[in-house]
């Protein structure tokens, strides 16, 4: 990922995002963050945050899964970033940008009575939309799983994130951001259970 060349994310000793456990390689930091947010995912299946699916609810989710590791967790970034030929929301608009996506939601009943069809296409838009958002420094892609895995369980379904590879994953999001969320759609779909059903 690119990072402004005046990131106060990082830390100018090591070139490692800074963190409260003193780690100093990208790789412990990675570890570390796999595990942690791993447990507190596992966490909030069980008490999934209160929240109106709007961006205080993503700030929320994020905390949780990233407080242990970040003084920032929860907090929108402040700093310019792109990964690849992905350029994110520019710093100025992620507010408004998640204002209009969480209104849209809201108008959408949050996505509840949809059939499976639906659900997926209209659950892979908002997961491309609040992607190119990416309001977090660190941490957006695990943030968004789980606001959309509870944005799911409010509409009767549960996504089953687990089966779906990374690189598909990838592939899908960069698809969302360059066209149109048709692989995303699929992937969801795929892996999408009707708890009324099961």
């Amino acid at each position: 990922m690119k990072y402004s060349d005046a990131d106060a994310y990082i830390d100018p000793e090591t070139g490692v995002l800074k963190n409260k456990l003193g780690l100093t390689t990208d790789t412990s930091l990675e570890e570390a963050e796999a595990s942690v947010a791993f447990l507190r995912a596992l966490e909030l299946e069980q008490h999934p945050i209160k929240g109106n699916f709007d961006l205080t609810h993503l700030q929320a989710i994020h905390k949780k899964l990233f407080g242990d590791i970040y003084e920032w967790a929860g907090q929108i970034r402040t700093v310019d970033i792109s990964k690849g030929n992905t350029r994110f929301a520019n710093i100025t608009y992620i507010q408004s940008e998640a204002k209009r996506l969480t209104d849209q939601l809201r108008n959408e009943q949050y996505l509840e009575g949809l059939s499976t069809e639906q659900f997926s296409q209209r659950a892979a838009h908002y997961l491309g939309e609040l992607n190119v958002l990416h309001p977090f420094r660190d941490g957006n892609g695990r943030t968004l799983r789980v606001f959309m895995g509870q944005l799911a369980q409010n509409a009767g379904y549960e996504i089953r994130w687990e089966n779906i590879e990374r690189d598909d994953m990838i592939k899908a999001s960069i698809e969302a951001y360059e066209s149109s969320p048709v692989f995303m759609t699929k992937l969801i779909k795929d892996n999408l259970v009707d708890l009324d059903r099961e």
